[in-house]
């Protein structure tokens, strides 16, 4: 297995200067990941808003494929901030109302018959308040009562998704292709796994190496199964730093925070969540952020609102985020309290 962590194939779009210290920015990522025992990781960092330069390392299977620009990886929770974003257009449509009751539009099922149902709103959802737990065991009930506190819930955003699509009449995939995907020629980006993904999409692996089968995923998720690229992402977080197809108040709206994520008495509150979003105040300013784990894929984003400055990985081992700090840290000055929060060390 040595040499599957040894064999780098580089893709960088543009050359600029180095902005780690004695290492073009390629190398320093190369070396990280190497340290770290990661196969492959596809890399994109933003520069006032815009695309600055991508990188691709390493392979994408234990037959050494390289991974360029274009190797699909599976993003898991950064599918949220995407369907947040989706979600918003549709509240600028007059669909949906962030505040109204989410039985109001659709009869789900799988909890109606909780007392708490009729309070759950798209708002708490997005802000992780609607009470849920992250994915149910048994039968789904709530474990807080909605807009009590921070509770992350992937099983929310299923339940958004579901109204979502009973009101446009379209699954997630197709929602997602018209608002979001091909308005912003996100071409490698899907919430299923795609026919064209086939043979440049990378397998992923255990902290022991032990190669992982694709999962070709047929129903999407709208908290968990997007699929993509970095630079796509990083297309996508052009679009939302400017505020493209949302306008500049819903983006905002969207940045605002919701409700404290970690509260402790006498420390001073540094991490909120926004509307589909995660949010830092740190001393280098506002800066919103994503974590994703699908166990054997795992990825990280973060963007500075002030100056539009940000960072996206993915990567295919379950070791993916241990490294986050220094993997950010490339583009992104230090401090990141959600990397100390989110604890992958």
């Amino acid at each position: 297995m040595k040499s599957l962590f040894l064999t780098f194939g580089l893709i960088c779009l543009t050359v600029y200067p180095d902005i780690s210290q004695n290492q073009s920015v390629g190398e320093s990522i190369g070396r990280i990941i190497e340290e770290n025992g990661i196969p492959g990781i596809s890399y994109t960092y933003l520069d006032s808003g815009r695309i600055k330069e991508d990188f691709a390392l390493g392979v994408g299977s234990k037959a050494e494929e390289s991974i360029n620009r274009e190797t699909v990886f599976s993003a898991a929770s950064l599918s949220k901030p995407v369907f947040a974003y989706l979600v918003m257009q549709l509240v600028d449509e007059g669909l949906i109302d962030l505040d109204s009751s989410l039985s109001r539009y659709y009869d789900y099922m799988d909890i109606q018959k909780e007392p708490y149902y009729p309070l759950v709103t798209a708002r708490m959802v997005l802000s992780h308040t609607s009470g849920l737990p992250n994915w149910r065991t048994k039968e789904l009930q709530f474990k807080y009562k909605p807009g009590e506190r921070f509770n992350y819930s992937g099983e929310g955003y299923v339940w958004l998704q579901r109204v979502v699509e009973h009101l446009k009449e379209k699954p997630l995939e197709d929602l997602a292709q018209e608002y979001v995907f091909k308005p912003l020629e996100m071409k490698r980006s899907s919430y299923i796994f795609l026919d064209e993904f086939e043979e440049n999409h990378s397998l992923s692996f255990k902290k022991n190496g032990e190669q992982q089968a694709k999962n070709r995923i047929q129903s999407g998720n709208a908290a968990a199964s997007l699929q993509t690229t970095s630079h796509n992402f990083g297309l996508f977080l052009e679009a939302l730093l400017s505020g493209k197809l949302i306008g500049s108040q819903l983006r905002d709206r969207m940045f605002f925070p919701q409700v404290p994520v970690d509260y402790r008495e006498g420390k001073p509150q540094e991490l909120y969540w926004g509307l589909g979003i995660g949010i830092q105040q740190t001393s280098e300013g506002k800066q919103i952020f994503q974590w994703g784990d699908n166990y054997t894929f795992r990825g990280y984003f973060t963007a500075n609102t002030e100056t539009g400055d940000a960072v996206v990985y993915l990567t295919n081992s379950e070791k993916g985020l241990k490294p986050v700090r220094e993997l950010v840290a490339l583009a992104m000055p230090d401090p990141q309290p959600a990397c100390d929060w989110m604890d992958y060390d």
